[in-house]
């Protein structure tokens, strides 16, 4: 065999190029030895000592790299490289739904009609649902433009790069794994109130449920249990979600008909009741939008949808429209059923129907919230490892986290989240963490509208940079007017400073407008401009750059009237994860920087050993002429 070799032929071109196949049968990138150079070190070992121990040397060094895998090499195993596309439009649906009805049509509802609107809540409601549709419409479009795991983090990743992107995981890590902790840990402290309440089941609930010290048993149950449901496979996580979801609606169905049928028309009067006002109904509006938080989690299982230029659009609007009928629903029902200052905040349909007589309905209610919440703590943490895999498919993220098993699981990923969540459930109390997850997924949401903008519209070629520079502006500015006519509209200087703040957000907003037109295709120039399929149909958010506008404004109006100590906590987790960016960027170029040095060493061991095998043929040949060694790269 060695014999039908020319001189200076490659040895390794007999193996499949760069590839190896592992004993569990996965292929490494790394060039291997081939049979035929086996076989020669196998019967030449002795009469070649020096090419024996280069062998050994270069096989040393492989072991050292192999405990290196880069995320290429992951993906190219063909075990790893997609995630399957198996969710319909049904499934899609389910995820949005299930993720956004929680405790906002359970709780809030009670609060708003309590506290802030009275019979007014449904049009909270409803005011807060054009604001999320205004985010909406911006994921919806990006959505199926980028459908690939990650939600805003991979339209951050295509629009403004790898820092921005980074930064927005960290926001959409609040919005999954810390909030379905916040979940958890609600739960859990509404099981043993119910057990004591509904069923007097006496103090050893308390003893045993709730042993203090901060520690919740029962979410550490439902978080590890989601968990463990979600590794026993991807099919039948689904199957659960899609049965508790829309066992979800049907008791928010039987809510708010229960509701109609007992409606008393007077307690609808006054409509705005005057010690609230205008001003009331919009306070409300700002609490009843966080109920909406949690539709983008269709976006972030993108990689997995079918047909995902139509579905994940179409899930997205579904959800929205069928959230927001819902919840109008649900508030007109509670308001007419019990005159809005009886309202219970913390228990509004239990306690309304028990005051209308219908125990067996406030018992069913009561029962139904706590077994139907739970299905929000499993599609947190369904989401948070597709957000882990995105991370590390575009190797910001150690390459375990984006590795699929053959039932199409990210099972390391679910095990570090899941682990991680019932961690933050079980010991760590949210009372004062609420303002600082609202402000970060505030934030994902704001770099989202902002995305499509980036996408959609393109500098002047005389002003290359126009467009990111007027938009940073438009951000900063819209928080800073927001800020001033939440806190500073009392004053005389605040009311002056709030409008020739705003007078700047219309003025950039304008020049947006005027001077950035739109591109010629989805992406302008960039590299994803060149993946459009012809001839297939995508959905379009009418009115850019107005709509993506509004919705930073809305935001920006939110993250206003959240405590400062909320914002200043999501300042501090922004340097924390900036730090831990730019620290695994220098510890991964170090890695290819050793990687390089090694498959140079490699290539130059490869060179030497040829040239000994020629050595010793032509010896063997009687030729006593000495090859002349090339120069070694």
């Amino acid at each position: 065999r060695l014999g039908s070799m020319s001189p200076g032929s490659n040895s390794t071109a007999a193996a499949a190029p760069g590839q190896h196949v592992s004993s569990n049968g996965s292929r490494s990138s790394h060039q291997t030895t081939t049979n035929g150079e086996s076989a020669f070190h196998a019967e030449e070992s002795s009469s070649l000592p020096s090419s024996a121990a280069v062998a050994a040397a270069a096989t040393s060094q492989t072991a050292d790299a192999n405990l290196e895998r880069t995320t290429s090499q992951i993906l190219a195993d063909d075990e790893h490289r997609a995630l399957e596309r198996h969710l319909t439009l049904f499934d899609l649906v389910s995820i949005g739904v299930g993720g956004t009805i929680g405790s906002g049509i359970f709780v809030l509802c009670g609060l708003i009609a309590s506290e802030h609107a009275g019979p007014a809540t449904c049009l909270s409601w409803a005011i807060a649902g054009v604001a999320a549709f205004l985010s909406g419409f911006c994921y919806a479009e990006l959505s199926g433009r980028i459908p690939s795991a990650g939600s805003s983090y991979a339209y951050a990743h295509e629009s403004m790069g790898e820092f921005v992107a980074f930064i927005t995981a960290a926001c959409l890590t609040l919005e999954f794994l810390v909030s379905g902790s916040a979940v958890a840990r609600s739960w859990g402290d509404k099981v043993v109130e119910w057990l004591n309440v509904e069923l007097n089941a006496g103090p050893w609930a308390s003893r045993i449920l709730d042993p203090g010290y901060n520690i919740n048993p029962l979410a550490f149950v439902v978080s590890s249990c989601c968990t463990v449901l979600i590794l026993c496979g991807v099919r039948e996580s689904k199957i659960v979600t899609d049965f508790f979801t829309w066992t979800k609606v049907l008791l928010v169905l039987f809510m708010a008909i229960g509701g109609f049928v007992l409606l008393v028309p007077s307690n609808l009067s006054p409509f705005i009741p005057p010690e609230f006002g205008v001003a009331g109904v919009m306070r409300g509006a700002t609490t009843s939008f966080f109920g909406y938080l949690g539709f983008d989690g269709i976006c972030c299982v993108a990689g997995e949808a079918k047909s995902p230029n139509l579905n994940l659009p179409r899930s997205v609007m579904i959800t929205l429209v069928l959230v927001t009928v819902l919840y109008i629903a649900a508030a007109v029902a509670l308001t007419g059923m019990q005159h809005y200052t009886e309202i219970s905040p913390e228990s509004g349909f239990p306690e309304a129907f028990k005051a209308r007589g219908v125990m067996w309905a406030a018992q069913l209610t009561a029962a139904g919230e706590i077994c139907t919440l739970p299905v929000v703590v499993l599609i947190s943490v369904i989401l948070q490892p597709r957000l882990q895999y995105a991370l590390a498919r575009d190797e910001l993220l150690p390459p375990m986290f984006c590795e699929v098993d053959a039932g199409g699981n990210i099972k390391k990923g679910t095990i570090a989240a899941g682990s991680l969540m019932t961690l933050i459930a079980t010991f760590v109390p949210f009372e004062d963490l609420d303002d600082f997850v609202s402000a970060g997924i505030l934030v994902a949401f704001t770099v989202t509208n902002s995305s499509l903008i980036v996408m959609r519209r393109e500098s002047p070629t005389y002003r290359p940079r126009l467009l990111g520079q007027l938009l940073v502006a438009f951000n900063v500015v819209s928080l800073g007017m927001c800020i001033t006519f939440v806190h500073g509209w009392g004053f005389a200087w605040g009311k002056l400073l709030a409008l020739i703040l705003a007078a700047l957000v219309a003025l950039t907003w304008g020049l947006i407008k005027m001077f950035c037109p739109s591109s010629a295709v989805f992406g302008g120039n960039r590299p994803i401009a060149s993946t459009w399929a012809e001839g297939v149909e995508y959905f379009r958010t009418p009115f850019v750059p107005l709509i993506p506008c509004l919705g930073t404004i809305f935001n920006a109006y939110l993250i206003a009237q959240l405590d400062m100590s909320g914002i200043l906590l999501l300042l501090l987790y922004f340097v924390i994860s900036t730090a831990f960016y730019f620290y695994y960027r220098a510890r991964k170029r170090a890695v290819r920087s050793r990687q390089r040095r090694f498959r140079r060493g490699r290539g130059s061991y490869e060179e030497v050993e040829m040239h000994q095998v020629e050595s010793s043929e032509d010896a063997v040949d009687g030729e006593d002429t000495k090859p002349e060694l090339p120069a070694i790269t």
